[in-house]
């Protein structure tokens, strides 16, 4: 893993924005998404009891979701029982009342509070991940498209540790790519998401992650990791090609960033499939890594899809380099990531082809933050550019408030669904109930908390003079 420069914070550069402009959507758009919550299923979600709890009391937070992530293991009521009161009994925990009482309890009333434990995990795990696989998840995406949002398959699961396990998976890609564009073609026609504005675009896409397709990737061992993916990928590309299905490579941890975007350049140059990569704007790279993958389409000619994140791996990437001694390559401060997610978006969209045949980067901004997709509305509308020439994504079971507003202004929108087992879909299902229950989550201060509005659409391009902690906290 290459260290991460020492980078000045994000905020400490301005980006030229129209702010009337920004605010005037975002105000627009979070009104309308406040108006209609009491009709979206997400209330659901929210008025869980879990969550409810694990947003004020933080030692129970920890504690519930550890529980959360064994318990696919877990296959009697006695084991789920006994491991929620471990894990509950532990010092500094306050279990709810109901919950409390529930522990104690024995016979028939154990085994009740048990079952009633196992279903509300069930149904939350459901509410994130779509089935065990396309045929599985087959209704569910044909729900999607119905209300007209689009879908992205991510096949769960990461870091495979034995080539039997790579084969399996790289199979399991190959049988997405060649099923799903068969359940879709019967789907009726939507000029939003079957179009942009240079034309048609594969209605079936499938989001893959590198580290599951080889063994052996290291990027210490860069040419012999590349070597290894491409022969991996290889099947599953051609297959995209041929059934034109777009492929999203995901990004990871940082130490696969580079190896990742790498190994996308080279599989492009190799193979014509409909291509799209994932770039995270928590890195401190992020400006660059936007302003470098710009270039290369420029250069070479090739159209790709950029799915623009903020970045799931926050905790790790801090602790880890702390541990090492290494510079902590994430902002840490989210107001940072934020300004940086609005300067690699100008930078993509600025680099959007504007012709059939012309190479450049097609944005799918992946928020669920309303300024930010405000921003980049105002971006693209600024650019001279049709609303078609971006997509906003968001995560299956997240942010429904927003998807009628989204969809009603003729916006594309598209759901990245994941679909697996539920042991490897537990450290899925985690972070998600984790950036759900953050103080920083942006769907929790906009629709539990309902912050006020010109809070939440304030710019992130402030001039800040106290130390970036990150750096600060390397240096010390």
């Amino acid at each position: 893993m290459t260290p991460a420069p020492r980078t000045k914070p994000a905020s400490a550069t301005l980006a030229p924005n129209n702010e009337f402009r920004i605010t005037e959507i975002g105000a627009e758009l979070l009104g309308a998404a406040r108006a209609g919550r009491e009709g979206v299923l997400s209330l659901a979600f929210w008025s869980n009891k879990l969550m409810d709890w694990s947003m004020r009391d933080e030692a129970l937070k920890v504690q519930l979701f550890r529980f959360v992530d064994a318990f696919p293991t877990l296959r009697t009521p006695e084991q789920v029982h006994e491991h929620l009161v471990d894990y509950l009994a532990q010092p500094g925990v306050t279990p709810p009342p109901g919950l409390g009482l529930g522990m104690k309890a024995g016979g028939l009333l154990k085994g009740a509070m048990a079952k009633t434990v196992t279903a509300q995990i069930t149904a939350m795990a459901k509410r994130f991940i779509a089935g065990t696989d396309a045929v599985d998840a087959a209704d569910t995406l044909h729900d999607l498209w119905a209300r007209g949002i689009g879908f992205s398959v991510d096949l769960l699961g990461e870091a495979c540790v034995s080539d039997d396990e790579a084969s399996v998976y790289r199979d399991r890609y190959i049988d997405l790519v060649t099923t799903l564009p068969a359940a879709v073609s019967t789907w009726a026609d939507s000029d939003v998401l079957d179009r942009d504005h240079l034309g048609p675009i594969p209605r079936a896409n499938v989001s893959i992650k590198i580290s599951s397709l080889f063994a052996r990737t290291d990027p210490i061992d860069f040419e012999g990791s590349i070597d290894g993916l491409v022969a991996a990928l290889h099947p599953i590309l051609e297959a995209a090609r041929d059934h034109d299905v777009l492929i999203n490579f995901d990004m990871e941890q940082f130490a696969f960033k580079d190896l990742t975007i790498e190994l996308f350049r080279r599989c492009c140059e190799a193979i014509d499939f409909p291509a799209g990569i994932a770039l995270q704007a928590y890195l401190r790279s992020g400006d660059e890594d936007a302003r470098r993958l710009a270039d290369w389409t420029r250069g070479c000619g090739r159209s790709i899809t950029v799915r623009l994140v903020k970045g799931a791996y926050w905790d790790y990437e801090t602790i880890h380099a702390e541990q090492m001694g290494w510079p902590v390559p994430v902002w840490s401060r989210k107001r940072d990531t934020d300004a940086c997610f609005e300067r690699m978006t100008r930078t993509l969209v600025d680099a959007t082809p504007r012709a059939t045949g012309e190479g450049g980067t097609k944005l799918s901004l992946g928020s669920h933050n309303v300024r930010s997709i405000a921003a980049g509305m105002a971006m693209v509308e600024a650019a001279g550019l049709p609303v078609q020439a971006i997509e906003i994504q968001v995560l299956h079971g997240m942010a429904e408030e927003l998807a009628g507003p989204l969809v009603q202004r003729g916006w594309r929108l598209r759901e990245y669904v994941p679909v697996g087992e539920m042991i490897p879909g537990m450290a899925y299902l985690v972070r998600r109930l984790l950036e759900n229950t953050s103080n920083e989550s942006w769907l929790r201060q906009g629709f539990r908390e309902q912050v006020d509005q010109d809070t939440l659409l304030a710019s992130p391009h402030r001039a800040v003079e106290d130390e970036d902690p990150g750096v600060a906290r390397l240096a010390g």
